[in-house]
């Protein structure tokens, strides 16, 4: 009888060692994923966001303010603002489009901060030229899905759109009536981390929507949820039946370009 004890005893001590080890690999397999930033060699972890779907260009924003390393900042007045001011960073490969020239294939920087572009072409290849905000009707930045842009990010200049706001406008969708449209901008924000340092912000990136009517010159805000565009368009058609406010927390923008087809078919 003691033997078999025994024997039980340390079979169920294997067991015990074998799941322990199992559990083990499991865990180190499914660690959050890490993210290269696109400014240097440094590797750092992005857990899911358990919120669901975030804009990309947001969270790329994030990582940088994650990755400023003392003394790696920005001087903005009396500020020292860390991270980027730049959307998805700097130097994307794009087309440019000013009333006097057309550039393709070249490298711009979309300052989201004062809404200044700056370009490499093969003539300054190391340093950018700046143009100011209105300089430039309309550029596009290619796909790059490292970064997490999926597709060809187009921006227009308000003035295009009947705006007087000093602004890009991202078009989300084009359609015969009615067009959705994305504006950035980074504001100064506080550093949560580091209150001591009153002169420490950070580079603060904020999302709005737009829509463009054709009955209607300039562009309208829009909030991004399921009542908010069934109540703002209920006069020309009830999208009750078209989006829901799951389809909002999924993925807001395939939810507003569902939407915005069902009204274009009108």
């Amino acid at each position: 009888m003691k033997v078999n004890s025994m024997k039980k005893y340390f079979g169920f001590l294997l067991l015990s060692l074998f799941f322990a080890c199992f559990q083990s690999i499991n865990a180190q397999q499914l660690q959050h994923p890490v993210a290269l930033s696109s400014n240097s060699n440094t590797m750092v972890s992005r857990a899911p966001d358990s919120r669901g779907w975030t804009d990309p260009a947001l969270n790329h924003n994030r990582l940088l303010q994650q990755q400023a390393a003392d003394g790696n900042y920005k001087l903005i007045g009396p500020y020292k603002v860390i991270g980027s001011q730049y959307l998805f960073g700097e130097h994307h490969k794009a087309d440019m489009f000013t009333p006097e020239a057309k550039a393709y294939n070249i490298f711009v920087s979309y300052n989201t901060y004062n809404q200044e572009v700056e370009f490499y072409s093969t003539s300054n290849p190391n340093t950018p030229l700046v143009r100011e905000p209105g300089t430039v009707d309309s550029f596009t930045i290619h796909s790059n899905t490292e970064l997490g842009i999926s597709k060809n990010l187009r921006f227009i200049y308000g003035t295009a759109l009947g705006s007087k706001d000093k602004f890009y406008y991202q078009q989300i969708f084009a359609g015969r009536q009615y067009s959705v449209y994305k504006r950035y901008k980074s504001d100064l924000g506080y550093v949560g981390t580091n209150l001591a340092q009153s002169e420490l912000r950070q580079f603060d990136l904020q999302v709005e929507y737009y829509y463009t009517a054709r009955d209607n010159k300039g562009l309208k805000k829009l909030k991004a949820n399921a009542p908010s565009v069934i109540k703002e368009f209920k006069d020309v058609k009830d999208l009750s039946s078209v989006i829901t406010a799951d389809m909002f927390t999924a993925n807001p923008e395939e939810a507003l370009i569902k939407a915005f087809n069902s009204l274009n078919e009108q």
